[in-house]
């Protein structure tokens, strides 16, 4: 995954008011927060497109429905047929679907978690 890929993700889940970073939240917590990672699936073809599923984690504090609420916004910023398609300042092109979410139970009953998936799919382009 590109660092614009994860750059176009940043900018459209804080422009989406989602409480989102990378990796790691290392800002003063805010809940409900997300962090996100991904996993590269390796290529099938040598037509210049690549993969990623996109795992996102959520937490709160408060109720599950604040993860509830916050899954409806990234599901429909990106939606699972259409998605998001954002082309790049370098001339690639990034597509970005909504795939699944899933609540997690934790031992802490006071903390409250989901993962929702994304799948992410880059094509390298030049600039012209």
């Amino acid at each position: 995954m590109t660092i614009e890929a994860l750059g176009i993700i940043d900018r459209l889940l804080t422009d989406a008011g989602i409480n989102y970073e990378y990796y790691e939240w290392t800002s003063d917590l805010a809940y409900p927060y997300w962090v996100g990672e991904y996993q590269e699936v390796e290529p099938l073809n040598e037509d210049g497109m690549s993969e990623s599923a996109f795992i996102m984690s959520g937490f709160t504090r408060g109720t599950a429905l604040e993860l509830e609420q916050d899954k409806e916004k990234i599901k429909k910023l990106f939606d699972e047929t259409s998605g998001k398609l954002v082309t790049t300042d370098s001339g690639s092109v990034v597509a970005i679907f909504y795939t699944n979410a899933l609540p997690v139970r934790n031992e802490n009953m006071d903390l409250k978690s989901m993962t929702v998936n994304l799948k992410v799919k880059e094509w390298k382009g030049a600039k012209l």
